[in-house]
């Protein structure tokens, strides 16, 4: 028995760095901050896109197809937004997030600066194979900034075309990137 449980504790402690290392970027501010004042936290499970991607759809056009088809792919959405009533402490919270976004792991994809009040950063994820696994949109603003993760296997295009459809600001944006990716594909 004595031998047993030494290699279940051994097993455990193997599989400890990898059940760590699978947290996205967004995981520790989340526990962190969720619930906190000023700060909006959303979280869509994986059941949940499980749920919308089963909905039977009266649209039958090619583009809900795909949309659905989308979010049989998706697996979680976290989103953390900061607007604290003294607008000072944003710029501190921009910075932690910088800090805590292994910068190794992730490249950014594009960035939109309209020289107003709002940046755009969108950092992506990839597996072994290029295939995006990881979403990230950070917006940073004078008196609110927010980051979001969208996790699963990600096309671009797809997302974009959601987006447009709910309305995520700053999501539409990715229709550009595939755009100038598709452009570089065919050169």
């Amino acid at each position: 028995m004595k031998k047993f449980s030494i290699i279940i504790i051994m097993f455990v402690m193997a599989l400890i760095p990898q059940m760590t290392s699978a947290q996205t970027a967004i995981d520790h501010l989340y526990e962190k901050y969720a619930g906190k004042p000023g700060f909006t936290s959303i979280n869509i499970s994986p059941q949940m896109f499980q749920l919308f991607s089963g909905i039977n759809s009266s649209d039958s056009s090619p583009q809900a197809q795909k949309a659905l088809d989308a979010m049989k792919q998706l697996k979680s959405l976290k989103m953390l937004v900061y607007e604290p009533k003294d607008s000072t402490k944003v710029q501190a919270f921009y910075n932690e997030i910088k800090r805590t976004i292994p910068a190794k792991k992730y490249m950014e994809l594009m960035s939109v600066d309209n020289g107003s009040d709002n940046k755009i950063n969108f950092l992506a994820s990839q597996d072994k194979n290029g295939k995006i696994r990881e979403l990230l949109m950070i917006i940073h603003g004078s008196d609110e900034t927010m980051i979001m993760s969208l996790t699963g296997l990600i096309d671009l295009k797809t997302i974009s075309e959601i987006s447009k459809s709910i309305n995520v600001q700053g999501l539409g944006d990715l229709q550009k990137l595939n755009e100038r990716k598709n452009k570089k594909d065919k050169k």
